[in-house]
């Protein structure tokens, strides 16, 4: 699997969310539910179990995450500083792979350990880089 890389982050909360493109506000929805359960679907819920139970005070990283040649292969939402779910470029499709406590695992086909290996390295690298 080629390297992958953390890129062009922007910070998603309450104040900003509504602009997002209508796929990112998809993704919001599907991110609430892959992350806390199936009662939850909307963007505010994302908020709101990202934060204190209010939206006001939720808030992810919007990540695109790309190869070697820049071409961007995932989108990967990044919240509670430990989490992230990842869907493929372009779409609110579930890429298969998580991360849960700093680890991303494989939870779905067709998501390989070496898809994990690779955003896990991807990840790590870019919270060195932050730290600086």
């Amino acid at each position: 699997m080629d390297a992958l890389r953390f890129t062009n982050m922007r910070m998603v909360n309450n104040s900003n969310y509504a602009a997002l493109s209508a796929l990112h506000l998809q993704q919001m929805g599907r991110a609430a539910t892959l992350g806390f359960g199936a009662e939850y679907k909307t963007p505010v819920e994302f908020l709101e179990q990202t934060g204190d139970g209010e939206a006001a005070d939720g808030g992810a990283e919007l990540w695109d995450v790309v190869d070697d040649e820049g071409r961007v292969k995932y989108e990967a939402w990044v919240y509670l500083a430990d989490t992230c779910t990842v869907f493929l470029a372009g779409t609110d499709t579930d890429a298969g792979v998580g991360m849960s406590q700093w680890s991303f695992d494989v939870h779905a086909a067709p998501a390989t350990e070496a898809l994990a290996e690779a955003l896990q390295a991807a990840f790590d690298a870019h919270r060195v880089a932050r730290r600086g």
